[in-house]
């Protein structure tokens, strides 16, 4: 077997996650891994997978900012007029 085995705790480190976030995310089957009796192990190779499927951007390149849009165009905020009170502005 040459993949290597990794526990929650070590793949938790790995990818700066709590071990129970490991564990939430494998029981939520957001993560692949494996339960062996009361014991959940984490395939090497299968996380790396599973990392590149939530990739954003190119590999190897620079993640670019994603600019905001309004969602609907029609409807973002515009400023109104402040009324004209008829005050006199003389001093």
């Amino acid at each position: 077997m040459s993949d290597r085995l990794l526990t929650a705790a070590e793949l938790g480190e790995r990818l700066a996650l709590s071990t129970s976030t490991v564990l939430d995310w494998f029981e939520a089957r957001r993560l692949p891994g494996f339960k062996l009796g009361r014991a959940v192990r984490f395939r090497e190779s299968e996380v790396l997978a599973w990392l590149e499927g939530h990739r954003v951007g190119p590999p190897g390149g620079e993640v670019a900012p994603v600019p905001y849009q309004s969602p609907d165009p029609a409807r973002s905020l515009t400023v109104a007029p402040v009324p004209d009170r008829g005050e006199d502005d003389a001093s």
